[in-house]
């Protein structure tokens, strides 16, 4: 009898679920993208109004919002990164950070400058349930490279100003020659180019090396690809987690984490960064 409920159980669910998402392809079908991509945003902001006054309420409108979103993602030529970014911001606002992840990493790899993303990102890194340790050599990069990942628009901005002071000089250098010249030509010339090399390798997107996120909620990181080998950590990784794919085996990952640490991952637990 017990075996029999826990059947019924599972069938409503199963049959709820599909009402819901034959549902939601009904009330999208026929309509334009861009009116799908409106509905999404005005859905998405109602759920902010209602996230304290009614948080029941407020988790249904995030839920409309995703299957819109996701729909323009699986159906649209050319997915925009303002589509990633705002399935991001709402799939972190219902609490689902593997999935937030997962969209911002897509929409940097769509435009790699984006200030408001980067942030997001950087402050669901921080608040991640797994505690990574970082070696010496890397925190040492970390700091020497510190400026890589200021704001697009102040290494701009940097970029400009050092280029007008290396013409300006390199005009007075015509009627006026002195030590102090050469030094600051030298230091604005060697400026430009460090810093354009910076926002070049940040439109290419090389700052962005993820290849996958785990969107399960916990995930046992294994030393080799199965269940027989040892746990790599004391602790299993959490949804949020990045990594870059070094190869794949079946139905696992040999992964390498943000801090260089390398594991095996099964498959199944994460989504590929893949616009």
């Amino acid at each position: 009898m017990k075996r029999i409920s826990i059947f019924l159980i599972r069938t409503f669910a199963i049959l709820w679920l599909s009402s819901m998402v034959s549902t939601a392809d009904d009330s999208i079908e026929g309509k334009s993208m861009d009116a799908i991509f409106t509905e999404a945003n005005q859905q998405f902001d109602q759920a902010n109004d209602s996230a304290m006054r009614d948080p029941a309420e407020a988790q249904e409108l995030y839920q409309q919002a995703v299957l819109k979103y996701q729909y323009i993602a699986e159906h649209s030529a050319d997915p925009s990164a303002a589509l990633y970014t705002n399935l991001g911001n709402v799939h972190f606002l219902s609490g689902e950070h593997g999935h937030a992840v997962l969209n911002y990493q897509q929409a940097l790899k769509l435009d790699p400058t984006q200030p408001d993303v980067l942030h997001n990102l950087n402050y669901l890194r921080s608040i991640t349930v797994d505690e990574l340790p970082v070696s010496r050599s890397q925190r040492v990069a970390d700091a020497l490279l510190s400026w890589h990942r200021w704001p697009a628009t102040v290494r701009i901005a940097l970029v400009a100003l050092s280029n007008i002071v290396f013409w300006g000089l390199l005009g007075r250098l015509l009627y006026q020659r002195k030590k102090w010249h050469w030094i600051t030509l030298a230091s604005s010339g060697v400026l430009t180019l460090v810093f354009s090399l910076s926002l070049m390798a940040s439109q290419a997107g090389c700052d962005q090396d993820t290849d996958a996120v785990v969107v399960a909620r916990e995930v046992v990181a294994r030393q080799g690809n199965g269940y027989i080998y040892d746990n790599a950590f004391t602790s299993p990784l959490h949804a949020g987690t990045e990594f870059t794919i070094l190869e794949s085996r079946g139905d696992w990952h040999h992964a390498r984490l943000l801090n260089g640490q390398t594991c095996w991952l099964p498959a199944k637990s994460s989504l590929l960064v893949q616009p």
